[in-house]
């Protein structure tokens, strides 16, 4: 079982490149990889959205959202699966203290319980805040969000569940507050590797321009686990992916189950 997260940088601003074909080519690459369960973020645009999912469903996948009915802004949130969907929920995050562009783009938690071959598995796709403004707190924010991420599981807390998304902070789960929280609340982290691999590099071309311009490669983009087990199921590897030429500016990050 493969499961990919993917912020898309589809947002709706005149410097973001080649929208409608970058992200054509994006599902283009995940259906041609026959990746099991996806994640993406950025999904801003409902025209694209269309588009995308259109597409997705013609390779055999189930659309989260569309199964689910949502038409609104739901965070920028898409879930793909080859998996039946049992039940699709959107919890909003909180607005306090975030920027107005957090406000604009309603982030929160897009929850899909999948029926696999294994049983019920349980997808949270996420994305956190954003480094906004020197002024504001954000890792008080983002652990206001996981508290929002945790209420969401209470109605079925052992469920074996994939947390995945962007996270907006890098080497999350080295010594940070919330590293610590998610390991406290059960949910693992396995690279397979030493050191952090970035998914956020400064050599990419969309990365590397005025605007988005970074001086150090970052990790932000994550799949955690929890209780997998139940299931059968271990870490095989879980890694981003370099795809030349690069289709947004986060890479992708692949997990492999067995």
């Amino acid at each position: 079982m493969e499961i990919i997260t993917y912020n898309i940088w589809d947002l709706p601003l005149w410097f973001v490149r080649d929208r409608e074909r970058r992200l054509l080519q994006i599902g283009k690459f995940l259906a041609d990889r026959k990746t099991d369960i996806i994640c993406l973020q950025e999904s801003w645009s409902l025209k694209h959205r269309s588009l995308l999912s259109e597409y997705m469903r013609s390779q055999g996948y189930y659309d989260a959202v569309s199964e689910a009915g949502i038409r609104r802004n739901n965070g920028g949130l898409l879930t793909f699966s080859k998996y039946p969907i049992r039940s699709v929920r959107f919890i909003p995050f909180g607005r306090w203290g975030i920027s107005v562009s957090e406000i604009i783009g309603n982030k929160g938690v897009l929850e899909t319980i999948l029926e696999t071959p294994k049983g019920l598995l349980r997808i949270l796709n996420i994305h956190l805040h954003h480094q906004s403004s020197k002024f504001i707190n954000t890792n008080r924010i983002r652990i206001r969000q996981l508290h929002t991420l945790f209420a969401t599981m209470k109605h079925e807390p052992d469920l074996p569940t994939v947390l995945a998304g962007d996270f907006n902070e890098h080497d999350m789960m080295k010594d940070s507050p919330l590293g610590k929280m998610l390991n406290k609340n059960g949910f693992g982290h396995h690279d397979g590797f030493e050191g952090v691999f970035p998914s956020y590099r400064k050599e990419n071309p969309h990365v590397n321009n005025w605007i988005n311009r970074v001086l150090l490669s970052e990790r932000y983009d994550y799949i955690l686990t929890k209780d997998i087990e139940q299931l059968g199921l271990s870490i095989k590897s879980n890694e981003p992916l370099y795809i030349e030429p690069a289709l947004s500016d986060h890479d992708p990050v692949s997990l492999i189950l067995v």
